[in-house]
């Protein structure tokens, strides 16, 4: 037998610890009990403990010129010191930005007239931040009880965020230093104080207040460039996506289903990305967030569940059957469990175990710990090691091809008819599908041209018909969980659904023999 044959990598050598500046919103009641949680841990003698009195001020024009193009101007008046810095407070469109990242300084001067930038004209102030700014030097102890290491300054900003006639309580916590040791140090400090990534810079939050909201990014998966290298094309996948979770689960309510939806969809797409991925980026901090991003799966799952079903099937059949008792009964209990859903979710969403996954998440996208890691394992000779550094060598169109070649292969098993397969191959369908949709959704527009455009509409025309059949699924296993399968009113949504069932097979049939014929578009 002869031996395999030698794969040489050119792997970067062993650099020093990447830096990392991580900006963290502490709910203002927390504000007194951190300094007192990092006693023992504070590094002495320097003179900067002692808070400062810090005045912002936000500039524009009465229409929110400067915000319309998510931009922010601020007057910073930190003790004697003065200066203006012009900022973004969203990104360019396919931009690498990690949520809790510092906002993009774009001009920085002692004097307005000096900034260089064009500004518009009739200026006024709109919003402004009235407190203290008190700098923690942190030594290792504290940082280290999860795996970090070296020093982190810590910045903690307190005071009131005023807009017109409004006021709000405000706070803010600024970590720097190692990456490791900022992310085990936030870890820390979100597991006992309420300490999370925010939904929207200082800036836009300042916004908010005087009544301009900044624009949110779009829920869509962001156009990855064909040039853009592998491991910058996972980090821009996992921070959009991170941001909307963080930004919808601000907006969780019962009283509104899209929140949970959209949430849903981008905790989908995220685990997708993982997977597509998973091979180049492997590290402990990525596995480490998988079990997080699980149990958020868990906690939303059953609140969308009875979402459809009390606004899909419920309603239908509440409709068909005003009168009736049974029926008014069995969807009111309905009702009860969906709001006890979202009663187990937004607990959820409140505890340190979501907390500490927005910063995992966050700290992923923006250190890239992959890179640091492999970088000494690939430099003493670890194969392995050497091997994930060339998949992140690679080309980001020959990763595509490669993983959408393998999310389809399972979809092609069945062949050109599926009439005969039973609801839980059917159901198995419905699975691949959608994990093959969201990675076209990510790598079409690596490849130009409509040939993309037509693949994931037939494969959504698909899915759509597919997902039809599963709500019956659905719907059946939740009259279970109600105890109701068996009854009159039970068995009028099961015989519902059944009938819905049997009416979309033909038109599965369709779209799958018109999805069939399609050649793949990274051929």
């Amino acid at each position: 037998m002869q031996p395999s044959p030698t794969v040489i990598v050119d792997t970067p050598s062993p650099e020093p610890a990447r830096r990392l500046v991580l900006e963290l919103a502490l709910d203002p009641g927390d504000a007194r009990r951190l300094p007192l949680l990092l006693r023992g841990h504070l590094l002495r003698g320097d003179g900067r403990r002692r808070a400062v009195p810090l005045r912002l001020n936000w500039h524009d024009t009465p229409a929110f010129t400067l915000a319309a193009d998510g931009l922010a101007l601020a007057e910073r008046q930190q003790g004697r010191a003065t200066d203006w810095r012009l900022e973004r407070m969203l990104p360019e469109a396919g931009a690498l930005w990690s949520p809790g990242s510092p906002r993009s300084v774009l001009a920085e001067s002692a004097e307005l007239a000096a900034l260089g930038a064009a500004l518009p004209a009739g200026l006024t102030q709109v919003a402004g931040f009235e407190g203290q700014s008190r700098l923690l030097l942190v030594a290792d102890g504290l940082a280290t009880e999860e795996g970090g290491a070296g020093r982190v300054e810590l910045t903690l900003l307190s005071g009131t965020l005023r807009a017109a006639a409004a006021t709000r309580p405000c706070c803010r916590v600024v970590l720097a230093g190692p990456a490791a040791a900022v992310a085990a140090l936030a870890q820390v400090l979100a597991g006992r104080l309420h300490l999370h990534v925010p939904a929207a810079s200082l800036a836009a939050e300042a916004m908010d207040a005087a009544g301009r909201p900044a624009p949110h990014r779009r829920h869509v998966a962001p156009a990855l460039p064909p040039d853009q290298p592998v491991s910058a094309a996972f980090a821009l996948l996992v921070g959009h996506l991170t941001e909307v979770i963080l930004h919808e689960a601000t907006r969780v309510s019962p009283a509104e289903a899209e929140p949970v939806h959209q949430m849903r969809v981008a905790l989908r797409r995220l685990r997708s990305a993982i997977g597509l991925f998973g091979r180049a980026v492997r590290c402990p901090e990525l596995a480490a967030c998988k079990a997080g991003l699980k149990a958020l799966a868990r906690a939303l799952g059953p609140a969308r569940d009875w979402d459809v079903f009390v606004a899909g099937t419920a309603r239908t059949v509440g409709a068909n059957f005003p009168e009736d008792r049974a029926v008014r009964h069995l969807l009111a209990a309905a009702e009860r469990r969906r709001q006890e859903a979202y009663a187990t979710l937004r607990h959820h969403l409140a505890g340190a175990e979501f907390r500490r996954l927005g910063i995992a998440l966050a700290v992923l996208a923006a250190a890239r710990p992959w890179e640091t890691m492999l970088a000494p394992l690939a430099a003493e000779g670890d194969e392995e090691a050497a091997r994930q550094a060339g998949r992140l060598a690679g080309k980001l169109t020959d990763l595509a091809a490669r993983a959408l070649q393998r999310r389809l292969r399972p979809l092609r098993e069945p062949g050109a008819d599926i009439d005969a397969l039973p609801a839980a191959a059917l159901h198995g369908l419905r699975l691949h599908g959608k994990r093959l949709r969201y990675a076209c959704e990510f790598f079409a527009p690596l490849f130009p041209g409509r040939h993309a455009r037509r693949f994931i509409r037939r494969l959504s025309v698909l899915q759509e018909r597919l997902g039809h059949l599963n709500d019956g699924a659905v719907a059946a296993a939740l009259m279970a969980e109600l105890g109701a399968a068996r009854g009159f009113a039970g068995g009028v949504v099961c015989g519902f659904v059944a009938a819905q069932a049997a009416g979309s097979r033909a038109h599965i049939a369709r779209s799958w023999r018109k999805f069939h014929r399609l050649d793949p578009f990274w051929d």
